[in-house]
């Protein structure tokens, strides 16, 4: 099975885009969706497709308090585990 990173980062490649491009995102998911000029909305629809995907619950203030997708997998990982 693929690992969180894998499928998050698979996850990102499919839905986001920022000016019709997709995210370029680094080994290491050192990236901010914000920073990279995501929507908050585009943020929000993606934190639902990691809920069904992964089976944990996200807040409307985790999408906003985890930086970067690096934070995004821990968060999943310590909810799975």
């Amino acid at each position: 099975m693929a690992s969180t990173a894998e499928r998050l980062t698979n996850l990102v490649n499919e839905n986001i885009e920022v000016d019709g491009q997709t995210l370029t995102i680094p080994d290491d998911l050192n990236i901010s969706l914000l920073g990279s000029g995501v929507s908050s909305l585009d943020i929000v629809a993606l934190a639902n497709l990691i809920m069904e995907e992964f089976g944990v619950e996200f807040a409307l203030d985790d999408c906003f308090a985890l930086e970067t997708l690096r934070d995004v997998v821990a968060f999943i990982d310590s909810k799975s585990a």
